[in-house]
């Protein structure tokens, strides 16, 4: 039921943003959205998969959306035959990018001197080609950001998005549960990470990348093959974070544990990041300062590894909303992205909304002992927090 469940939000929204263009006297709304195939590096993606069940993957995708009429514009000649028939949508046309602005132009039948005002989300991720085409075309046009207001109505998620959240959750534990038989001495750390994500994608994922370190002491998430040509050998801390897509929602978790034999370094590390997801956890209620968590989390930390000077210590974000991106709008506030020197390292204030979703990933690595992290899905509701996983946060033993 989750795939009509959701097309029938997906035609709701579609009204909403109708009825916003009605509201703010637009001549209409233009969302311009990257391909899914970028990943977590796309927030453009998600705007257009509130209203449209597609996605190009590698190609832009523009729906532009007039009082009465909403047409998909497609920048790859060989995807319209796949994308006749969406909901909700009344014409599906291309459009290369460097000519989008001239086609726009057309369908909304107005000439390049008409002052007009038109909505617009996901400029910020357009080519450059894709601009200067929209100014060619419409040089007097004015363009109103409206991504604020479709990020307000992106933060407590229907029931139809918690249902397919919760399906990415279930596939992220089949995931792990399938794990241990990819992982084998005789397999570079590389190869299980392609057998994990063929594994996801077999399974129904749109869309899965998997970081994998292998080490006798873990100092950072390993994502690329260069960087994974390790084989395990008994006592390898091992830490598998998984990130994958089902009907545009994001799965996301992490665990960790050891190839064959568990060191007690290790067990200390897991202890210490088992002890920050549960304090983290608890502060997870609805109306709760998130910052408070954060907190939470540093000081757990300083105090389980006292001797450890913080230059020796490597974190990123401790959390961050999820939904149809990666990092949705307006919710990292209260997690500072330690892997980026430009970001101030500060937490600050981010109320727990009802019905929001979140990813909770506490980590470290410390050099010369290794790296913990323990990641998983939570649902904030009116009676607490609720973690959408299954599969143990228990230290795990591999092979």
């Amino acid at each position: 039921m989750t795939g009509q469940s959701l097309e029938r939000l997906r035609t709701q929204r579609l009204g909403q943003l109708e009825e916003l263009v009605l509201r703010q006297d637009l001549r209409a709304v233009l969302i311009h959205a990257q391909g899914g195939a970028l990943g977590a590096a796309t927030r453009s993606n998600a705007y257009l998969r509130l209203f449209a069940d597609w996605d190009g993957f590698e190609a832009s995708t523009t729906l532009l959306v007039e009082r009465g009429r909403r047409t998909l514009i497609l920048s790859n000649p060989f995807q319209l035959h796949a994308a006749q028939g969406i909901a909700g949508i009344d014409a599906v046309v291309f459009s290369a990018p460097s000519k989008l602005g001239e086609a726009v132009q057309g369908l909304l039948a107005i000439s390049s001197g008409d002052a007009l005002r038109i909505g617009q989300a996901g400029w910020p991720e357009a080519q450059w080609q894709t601009i200067e085409s929209m100014h060619r075309a419409l040089p007097r046009a004015q363009w109103e950001d409206i991504a604020p207001e479709l990020d307000r109505w992106r933060i407590a998620k229907a029931a139809p998005e918690v249902e397919a959240l919760g399906a990415t959750a279930a596939l992220c534990d089949e995931v792990f549960s399938r794990f241990p038989v990819f992982l084998r001495h005789d397999r570079e750390a590389w190869k299980t990470q392609r057998d994990v994500e063929h594994f996801a994608l077999v399974s129904g994922a749109e869309y899965c990348k998997t970081w994998l370190t292998i080490s006798p002491a873990a100092q950072r998430p390993q994502y690329l093959p260069h960087e994974n040509r390790r084989k395990p050998v008994p006592g390898d801390q091992v830490l598998l974070g998984v990130m994958l897509k089902l009907d545009g929602y994001w799965g996301h978790a992490i665990r960790m544990g050891a190839y064959v034999e568990a060191l007690p370094v290790h067990l200390r590390l897991h202890g210490l990041v088992h002890e920050m997801f549960d304090e983290a956890l608890a502060l997870f209620g609805a109306g709760a300062d998130l910052a408070g968590a954060e907190k939470a989390v540093q000081g757990i930390l300083s105090r389980g590894l006292p001797h450890v000077p913080p230059g020796d210590i490597f974190r990123f974000r401790s959390g961050h909303g999820l939904g149809l991106s990666y990092e949705e709008p307006q919710s990292v506030a209260a997690f500072p992205q330690y892997a980026d020197p430009f970001d101030t390292g500060r937490s600050a204030p981010l109320e727990a909304s009802t019905g929001a979703m979140f990813e909770l990933h506490p980590n470290f690595f410390a050099k010369g002992l290794g790296g913990a992290a323990l990641g998983d899905m939570v649902h904030v509701t009116e009676s607490g927090s609720v973690r959408l996983l299954r599969t143990p946060l228990d230290f795990q033993l591999w092979g």
